[in-house]
């Protein structure tokens, strides 16, 4: 009578385990994954009191960005137009015009020519001035006679007076600005194009800038 009465008491056990253990249907990792893709639309984020997804900021930011490159002298700027041609799409690719910060020159105007040039030099010389240079440029510097280049006015005022003490009387301050360059703009470039874009610095202008910026508005059609 006690066996028959343990035997039904394990069974009731095993029967009551087996309801409250497993009243549905058993679902393996991968349905359960698959259901939460199907209704990601109802998982929400709380936090801060708030239940809704806000605005997302990045892609904002993101359309805005453009791939900069250079600035290149004009013969560089279209080599470098042409290698973008192959990586770019045409309506993304735009240039500007790049000035850089002013310099103060110490020189000896433009002569009438280079004999002139020479003879000044010459001169400069026997006053035991030194550290000057021909400019070669073909524009309107050419044959003058460079003494000195500084950052700002005071600086090359300074020298200049120096220069007087010494003998040296057509000296003059000049206030020159870098050569202009082009820099290309790509708007938007992904990351696709950006990876191929650096394989075209590296491989033909290593030592030209490469970096991102904010966009300029686009030019409207006339």
């Amino acid at each position: 009578m006690t066996r028959w009465l343990v035997v039904m008491l394990l069974a009731a056990n095993v029967l009551f385990g087996l309801v409250v253990g497993f009243g549905g249907p058993a679902r393996s990792p991968d349905a359960q994954l698959l259901e939460l893709q199907m209704n990601a639309q109802q998982v929400r984020v709380v936090g801060g009191g708030q239940d809704r997804p806000g605005p997302v900021a990045v892609s904002a930011a993101v359309s805005s960005a453009c791939l900069a490159w250079g600035p290149f002298a004009r013969a560089d700027a279209a080599r470098a137009r042409e290698l973008l041609a192959a990586v770019a799409p045409a309506e993304a690719v735009s240039s500007r015009e790049v000035i850089g910060a002013g310099a103060w020159w110490v020189a000896l105007p433009p002569q009438k020519s280079l004999a002139d040039a020479q003879r000044k030099m010459a001169e400069l010389k026997a006053l035991g001035v030194s550290g000057y240079s021909l400019v070669e440029t073909a524009d309107e510097w050419q044959n003058a006679v460079e003494l000195g280049v500084f950052a700002d006015e005071a600086a090359a005022r300074e020298y200049l007076a120096r220069l007087q003490q010494s003998g040296v009387r057509t000296a003059r301050v000049i206030e020159r600005q870098a050569p202009v360059g082009v820099q290309w703009l790509v708007r938007e470039p992904g990351a696709v194009v950006l990876a191929r874009v650096l394989e075209l610095k590296q491989a033909n202008f290593p030592g030209s800038a490469l970096g991102t910026i904010g966009c300029p508005p686009p030019v409207p059609a006339r």
